[in-house]
């Protein structure tokens, strides 16, 4: 994996955070957590899709 996606998923938790702190919101560190596992989880669905094609 690409240092650009990581910095991708971490920068837009990051910016979550920021919105929501913006509209007042509760924000717990665990949020941040899950954001980053989702990110990571998507991901890693889009590289086993990319895989699939490549061998066609």
């Amino acid at each position: 994996m690409k240092i650009g996606v990581w910095l991708g998923i971490i920068i837009s938790a990051l910016l979550s955070f920021a919105v929501a702190v913006f509209y007042e919101q509760p924000i717990h560190w665990y949020l941040l957590i899950l954001l980053i596992v989702t990110g990571l989880f998507i991901n890693t669905i889009i590289i086993i899709l990319k895989l699939q094609d490549d061998h066609t």
